[in-house]
């Protein structure tokens, strides 16, 4: 006679996982065993006799925590926001500026706005380029106060801006900004 195998014995076996478990086996994410006890399954149990045919069971009601009110009501996002707001002309244009194709926002309109937007970013001293006039989306946002009127000082863009963020590239951590390229699609037929 052979003694018996240890590997053939329960003990050694490795503990079901829900991938090798049947369709209906699963573990969780192991959220009971964190601390404040077990918060899964049913807040509460089912009671035959009484007034009452539920009864919550107070271990098991999940708890959330929520940052205090003042910061809520202060802050610029919103959870909720109503079917019938609509916003307004100067709302719309300070993002994208107007939307002139019948597609909505096109690549080009896009790849435009978005260098605008980067070379206002960069150069807040003189956030238009030489020789443009002020595009939709800037005045929009100066109406907004979203932008400055007045550019500012060169005082006042230094002392915002740190010495490692003033050199080329150094915010995006890379060796300098590329130049996006501007991709047409070529027509099937």
């Amino acid at each position: 006679m052979f003694a018996t195998v240890a590997r053939l014995s329960k003990a050694s076996r490795a503990p079901l996982t829900p991938k090798r478990g049947n369709k209906d086996f699963y573990k969780g994410t192991r959220q009971a065993f964190l601390p404040g006890g077990r918060r899964t399954g049913a807040p509460g149990k089912h009671v035959i006799g009484g007034k009452a045919k539920y009864r919550l069971v107070d271990e098991k009601v999940r708890v959330y925590v929520a940052p205090p009110l003042e910061e809520i009501e202060n802050s610029v996002l919103k959870p909720y926001v109503a079917l019938g707001t609509r916003l307004n002309e100067n709302q719309e244009m300070a993002i994208f500026s107007k939307f002139r194709t019948t597609g909505g926002l096109s690549p080009r309109h896009f790849l435009r706005v978005a260098r605008e937007h980067t070379y206002a970013e960069m150069n807040p001293s003189a956030p238009i380029q030489p020789l443009k006039t002020q595009p939709l989306w800037m005045k929009a946002q100066r109406k907004l106060e979203m932008m400055p009127e007045t550019p500012p000082t060169i005082e006042e863009v230094n002392a915002l801006v740190s010495a490692t963020d003033r050199q080329p590239g150094a915010r995006f951590k890379t060796r300098g900004l590329r130049e996006l390229e501007e991709v047409v699609p070529e027509k099937p037929w």
